[in-house]
């Protein structure tokens, strides 16, 4: 009996090991790159853009709860870039993102650019979608209207 246990432990320190070597590498990784390693339940962070008739919306939702937002309206060619922060709040304001979560961006100086529920978010390594996409609605999860954006790889 004790054997087994042992051999339990031992599992349990090679897997903590590789899970624990694995997230360093990722953030020497992110720091190189200046940009996200996405993994399980992180789907939402990296660079997602949209491009419409009226213009074009970038935004890199960061690791640290940073948002940087740039925003080109047609026909003019300036770019505004906004820089804040991010969070998502699940249903009733609990803290759990897993059950209809709403992304809230804001500025620095606190003005509100997104208040969204999150409609569909592309789940890691997805095989089904070959791009990843976020669609975000204004009203609620159900509404008929909604805003997509498509992950930038960078």
């Amino acid at each position: 009996m004790i054997r087994y246990t042992m051999y339990m432990v031992i599992l349990l320190v090679l897997v903590g090991g590789y899970l624990f070597l694995r997230k360093v590498i990722d953030r020497r990784v992110e720091k190189i790159t200046d940009t996200e390693v996405i993994r399980e339940n992180e789907e939402y962070l990296g660079t997602w853009a949209s491009k419409s008739d009226s213009g074009f919306i970038m935004f890199r939702l960061h690791r640290d709860g940073k948002l940087t937002y740039r925003l080109v309206q047609y026909p003019g060619t300036d770019t505004t870039t906004i820089h804040g922060k991010y969070v998502f709040v699940g249903a009733g304001g609990a803290n759990d993102p897993a059950y209809f979560p709403r992304l809230y961006t804001f500025t620095e100086n606190g003005d509100t650019l997104f208040n969204y529920y999150m409609r569909y978010l592309t789940k890691y390594d997805m095989t089904i979608d070959k791009i990843d996409k976020m669609i975000l609605s204004p009203n609620n999860v159900f509404d008929t209207m909604g805003f997509t954006f498509f992950r930038i790889k960078q």
